[in-house]
Order: C-alpha cells, then structure tokens, then sequence
C-alpha cells in the first residue's frame, strides 16, 4: 500500500467563506452562474476535501471505536460564482466512482467507505435569491455505531454535484476539481493503551533467564538491562536507540515495563514497538510519544490492549535533543505475558 497522505480539513463555514472562491478556481471568465463546492484542505490530499480521524482498539475479537473527530452532521457548503438570480436549490449523491480514478491519478490508495458509516441520501443545499453561499449546507449524518468495522488506513466518500433545481439560474460548474468534495477518513488501529499505570498491568512478569539481547547502533555504555538493577544501563550516543529481545520461546505478551529515567521531563520522546514470532517478519505495534507514556517512578508501562504472541521484541527508542545523560539510556526492560 501506497503511503497515505494526512491532512487536516477546514469544513467550518465560516473558514469556508474567508476563501476567494472564484478567484481560487478562475471560473470568473464564465458568463453563467456556476455552483461548485470548495473545502480548502491542507497537504497533498485532495484541494477539495474534508478530513476526520477514527481511533478503534481491540475487543475481544474484534475492534471498538475509541474516539473519532466526526460531527455528527458533516456540512459542506455549496457556492455560486454570481448572486442567483432567484432560489435554487443544488443536489448531490455519493459518486464511488471517484475513489478509483483519485487513487489512479495520485499513486494513493483509499478504499470505499463501507455502507452504514455515512447517510448520503438526499443531499440539497439552498442557495437564496442575491446571494453566493447556500443556506443551508448539503448534511451528512454519521454513524458512529459502525465506526468499529473501519479496519483499514485510510477511506473516501465523493459526494459529486448532479442537478440545479432551475437550470435558467445556473449550472453545475465542469470543473472536476470543484465538482465534488472528497470526505476522508483516517483510521488509527491502536493497539496499545495511551498513559498506560500499573493498574492496567494485566499478565504477569517474565523470567529473563538465559534471554537474548542485542543492541543497534552500538552503545556508548553497553549494560545489561534484565538484570534487575538499576545500577547497570545501556545508553546511546546517538538516537534512536534499538533494542532486541529473543525470550526463546513465544509467549502472549501483554505489555512491557520500562525504566528509562528518573524524571518525567526525560522520558523519550517515543518508543516504537515491533514484535515477531520468527525474528525476521516484525510488526509494528505502535509508536507512543512522550505525551502517551506515564512516569510511574520510576517505571514507564507500555501495555497492549490484546495479547500478541511473540518470541521477539525490537524497541525503536527515540530521545529529545538534551545532552543531559539521563535523557538517552534504558535501564531495565521487563515483559509481561499471560
């Protein structure tokens, strides 16, 4: 899959109505009223665009919706070139059409979004007799019972333009770039638990009798971190610092328990964790960021919401700038298993 282009989306009206529509899309040169639609995004995504995110973590089997930033009602705004002449209302439909000649052109690689996540019948705007702007915008009620079922990156909905209720007031414009807005949603898939303390620990610590330990790049002060003290580290001159594990044998590991530093301010400022079964094939689990962790004095926990059989664990384990030592060492790095 093509890397996935993010942005954040302006769909506030009065965002909207800041924008030199005409000028941004030179339909000025058209003698008819021309409507079109305009969601000034930001990034590589689609210019004419609106962008949500939608966080699902594990349940059981399946997923659960964490959080979304969906409104309830998505608006977006329809505009005319000219004031109309008299009240017209536009319509518009979902064109899934759109999705495949977007990933075409763009090297990307959005999938449909699946029926029951968005209610796409019925869309119309108003614009009134003198002016520019509709109304009332076309409204798209969300779902956010079956946010649970998004199991992929990154999903689009076109909603196209059709018909003009009085074609003697204007038309749709033919202009592809502003004839369809394009609704994305991004889909984090977490999989482990943000500020994560001790009273989430679930599973129990692991011997490390006998594990293997290895480290990339090779360590300013090379120490053992699964012996038990806090006396003895590893730390890096330079950042990331990684870390591999080998427990010998696969195990469903819940979590991990960290002694990095003894002060919040120098926690790192991410840890990348990947797991594997065969020491080859590693999957990212997630990349927490400072902000994610807990200092629990004086341990960090970095706990799975599921249980992910593994024999490997390969810590990516980035620090800030500071040249204070504290801020590029691991001391200790414990496993929990159920």
């Amino acid at each position: 899959m093509s890397t996935l282009k993010y942005f954040i989306g302006c769909v506030a009206v009065a965002s909207f109505l800041s924008c030199n529509k005409d000028e941004s899309f030179d339909v000025k040169g058209d003698p008819d009223t021309v409507f079109f639609t305009n969601s000034e995004s930001l990034g590589n995504m689609p210019v004419n665009s609106a962008s949500y995110t939608v966080v699902n973590i594990p349940d059981g089997a399946g997923w659960a919706n964490l959080s979304s930033t969906l409104p309830a009602s998505i608006k977006l705004p329809v505009f005319a070139t000219k004031p109309v002449s008299q009240d017209v209302t536009i319509s518009a439909q979902l064109d899934n059409t759109l999705v495949a000649s977007y990933n075409a052109a763009n090297n990307t690689a959005y999938k449909e979004l699946p029926a029951g996540i968005l209610n796409t019948q019925s869309l119309t705007a108003r614009i009134a007799q003198g002016a520019t702007t509709s109304v009332d915008s076309l409204s798209i009620a969300v779902d956010p019972a079956n946010l649970k079922t998004l199991t992929e990156k990154a999903y689009m909905a076109p909603i196209k333009l059709t018909t003009v209720s009085n074609g003697s007031v204007g038309k749709i414009t033919s202009n592809t770039a502003i004839q369809a807005v394009y609704v994305v949603l991004n889909t984090e898939l977490r999989q482990i638990r943000f500020l994560a303390t001790a009273a989430d620990v679930t599973g129990s610590l692991q011997s490390r009798t006998g594990w293997s330990v290895g480290f990339t790049p090779a360590p300013a002060t090379n120490g053992s971190v699964t012996d038990g003290l806090t006396t003895t580290f590893t730390r890096w001159g330079t950042t990331p610092g990684q870390v591999d594990i080998d427990m010998l044998s696969s195990r469903a590991v819940t979590g991990l328990r960290l002694y990095t530093t003894t002060t919040a301010a120098q926690l790192p400022t991410q840890v990348e964790v990947y797991t594997s079964v065969d020491g080859i094939n590693y999957d990212l689990i997630g990349s927490p960021l400072r902000a994610n962790l807990t200092f629990a004095t004086p341990y960090n926990y970095v706990l799975f919401y599921r249980a992910i059989q593994a024999r490997y664990i390969r810590l990516r384990i980035s620090y800030s700038t500071s040249t204070n030592t504290q801020n590029t060492r691991l001391t200790e790095l414990d496993v929990y298993a159920n």
